[in-house]
């Protein structure tokens, strides 16, 4: 009957840490793999439980970092939120790595694509005809 109890409670103790263990991430803005038709204004994070957040990267599609003001998350919160610069037309990669409550490093990331629309085009082409016509 010991040996029973024991193993009871090892296999609570180890259901209980990897429940603790295996947080995701519910919800992103931009979500996974979406194609926006303009830059998204914040970069919003959702996790199923609390988290401390040690580092949030966003990658261009040449590997370089865009710098969005992140600094790490002293405090467990679900929800994180950052204002973005204007991206430019391309594929972004969100690389994420939170703590948990038991202190488990959990990573993962995600993708999305900014397209350039038709009214951005002809902006952007009016924009250049009329700096060439300045010089």
């Amino acid at each position: 009957m010991k040996f029973f109890n024991s193993a009871v409670a090892i296999l609570g103790l180890v259901l209980t840490f990897s429940a603790s263990a295996h947080i995701s991430l519910k919800q992103s803005t931009p979500t996974q793999e979406a194609m926006l038709m303009q830059s998204p204004e914040q970069l919003s994070l959702t996790f199923g439980g609390e988290v401390r957040l040690a580092k949030v990267i966003i990658k261009d599609e040449k590997n370089k970092s865009i710098n969005f003001d992140f600094k790490p998350s002293s405090t467990p919160s679900t929800d994180f939120n950052w204002s973005l610069p204007s991206l430019a037309h391309g594929t972004y990669t969100v690389k994420w790595t939170v703590l948990g409550g038991d202190g488990h490093k959990m990573s993962d990331s995600f993708s999305f694509m900014v397209h350039q629309s038709e009214s951005s085009n002809m902006m952007q082409e009016q924009s250049n005809a009329h700096s060439k016509h300045n010089h």
